[in-house]
């Protein structure tokens, strides 16, 4: 009972859809934890828990189990929802539905003791918990290797790094890349946490064990076996509902995701500008920028996470209004709730999407050099300044940025000025050989720890997710 059969989901979409998700995004992958097939698919295997552990406590024979469990694995979303046109409520049709399959002496024990949210609640988490470990985080995986792969292989090759859209100091482009490392990963971690806090529950209608008390001695301990029997653990605390707490939680970290994933395409986006160019999303032969611009080569990849995560993020107000519920239930969170697989989709196609494209990304290094010595050497204006202190200058910082933002203006290598300039020569003369490399290569001898960080944020992420495969297998 430990795992839930799912159904099979169609490859091609129904194009009367009314959700992207379901058309133009569909993802077969993630519909066969997420799709209303699924949902049908995992209330019926908390019914079939419920009857295995009726069972067990000697509340009904194991045959009468029996019958109830192969009933749920044949239940059908169509069934369901036919029946519903009737009963005009969702968990009543799916007991109607499975009761038809059934022996007379068996009717009675189907949903016995339970409420409409026992099952709901747990299949919900079900969902969730299947989908996120099943899809989302591997996915996140694969990307976090793939750019552990690229930090690693461009830990030095030199970029100039920029703040407010202006060229700042020199880094390594791989050292851009290891922030969105060493972010991933941590987002990873703790989704996987998030994940293993989903909880179900079997405390009836108000939380309080009233129906299972009549005929179990200890509730708590029938919950507790109902729930290990589809993996999940009983919520600390439950009233009709399993407060909406931990799914907020896992809704906020999926949106972590989704934001950590649009900053990094946001960068990508930017460099491949063609002021900047320096880098390019892959082309396909035949495919097409512009449907009238034939040279257009556009970023659309990335624009198109950028575009997903606003979808992932609107689910963030979705899920904290339902973190109120009325005395021990209401049904306010009754539609709401159901768009919560929106996050996760959203999140597992641009993880896949992200993950393609930085796979095959071209990154131009002439052209990264080119942009670095933009600036006439004026990025090594903050060694300049440094160095002008340490021998003794009271104004070093004024000095320095009178003469960078000439060598901008004239065109003029900031180094030539320097060493031209009357008010500084001496103190530029006490400066040693290294310290006129400085001001002379910055991109060369001030790049700081750039390398270094990089390599040491890929191994520890390398050994990380060895121990996270490790620890699944």
């Amino acid at each position: 009972m430990s795992d839930v059969i799912l159904p099979e989901v169609n490859a091609d979409p129904d194009y009367s859809a009314l959700d992207p998700l379901d058309t133009r995004y569909y993802d077969q992958e993630i519909a066969r934890y997420l799709s209303e097939r699924s949902r049908v698919a995992y209330q019926a295997h908390v019914e079939a828990a419920l009857a295995q552990t009726l069972a067990e406590f000697s509340l009904c024979s194991s045959d009468i189990a029996e019958q109830i469990t192969d009933a749920s694995k044949t239940v059908t979303a169509e069934a369901v929802a036919q029946e519903e046109q009737t009963t005009k409520h969702d968990v009543k049709a799916l007991v109607n539905c499975i009761k038809a399959k059934l022996s007379p002496e068996a009717k009675p024990y189907v949903h016995f003791g339970a409420t409409s949210y026992d099952i709901v609640a747990t299949a919900l988490s079900l969902q969730l918990k299947g989908a996120t470990n099943g899809v989302v985080i591997p996915r996140l995986i694969h990307l976090e290797k793939t750019l552990i792969d690229l930090a690693d292989k461009y830990a030095d090759t030199v970029q100039i790094g920029r703040t407010h859209g202006q060229h700042a100091l020199p880094i390594t482009f791989g050292f851009a890349l290891a922030e969105y490392v060493s972010r991933l990963g941590d987002n990873i971690l703790a989704l996987k946490t998030a994940a293993a806090t989903l909880c179900g529950k079997f405390s009836g209608a108000v939380g309080a064990y009233n129906s299972l008390s009549v005929f179990v001695d200890d509730p708590e301990a029938f919950e507790k076996a109902v729930l290990t029997r589809v993996g999940l653990e009983p919520a600390a605390y439950s009233s009709q509902i399993i407060p909406a707490d931990a799914y907020v939680r896992l809704i906020d970290e999926l949106v972590v995701s989704a934001g950590i994933m649009a900053n990094l395409s946001h960068d990508m986006r930017h460099l491949q500008r063609s002021e900047i160019a320096e880098v390019r999303e892959y082309f396909n032969p035949g495919q097409t920028g512009s449907s009238t611009m034939a040279h257009k080569r556009n970023p659309w990849n990335f624009e198109n996470v950028i575009s997903m995560s606003k979808q992932a993020t609107a689910q963030v107000i979705n899920a904290n209004l339902n973190l109120s519920s009325e005395h021990q239930r209401d049904l306010t969170d009754s539609a709401s709730a159901r768009f919560y697989g929106v996050t996760l989709a959203c999140v597992a196609a641009m993880a896949k999407r992200l993950d393609n494209v930085m796979s095959k990304l071209e990154v131009d290094e002439e052209h990264m050099q080119h942009n670095l010595h933009m600036s006439e050497g004026a990025i090594a204006a903050e060694p300049l300044y440094l160095l002008l202190e340490k021998y003794g200058h009271t104004t070093a910082h004024e000095a320095a940025k009178v003469l960078a933002l000439q060598a901008q203006d004239t065109h003029t290598p900031l180094v030539k000025l320097v060493v031209s300039s009357p008010e500084i020569a001496d103190y530029v003369s006490q400066f040693t050989d290294h310290e006129k490399q400085i001001l002379t290569e910055p991109e060369r001898y001030y790049t700081g720890l750039a390398a270094a960080k990089t390599r040491a944020v890929c191994e520890r992420w390398r050994n990380t997710l060895a121990g996270i495969e490790k620890a699944v297998v």
